[in-house]
């Protein structure tokens, strides 16, 4: 069970870093001025950046999660 939730915990860990890096680079897209890019698009994009921002968000709510459990396990 150990083994399993410290593997949780990285790969969550590991989630959230991609999630945020493609965010950023979503995010990057959008200030960068374009003329012919039309204003839809770039809410679209706004829009997916902020899903993206919330999933990893999540995932290192979850990794938390496990961490603690981790250390639940190891003081009994």
């Amino acid at each position: 069970m150990k083994k399993k939730w410290s593997g949780l915990v990285t790969d969550y860990k590991q989630y959230a870093f991609i999630l945020l890096a493609v965010s950023t680079f979503l995010y990057i897209g959008t200030i960068i001025p374009n003329q012919h890019i039309e204003a839809s698009p770039k809410m679209l994009m706004m829009g997916i950046d902020c899903v993206f921002l919330l999933a990893a968000f999540l995932c290192v709510r979850r990794a938390i999660f496990f961490q603690k459990k981790l250390q639940e396990l190891d003081e009994d």
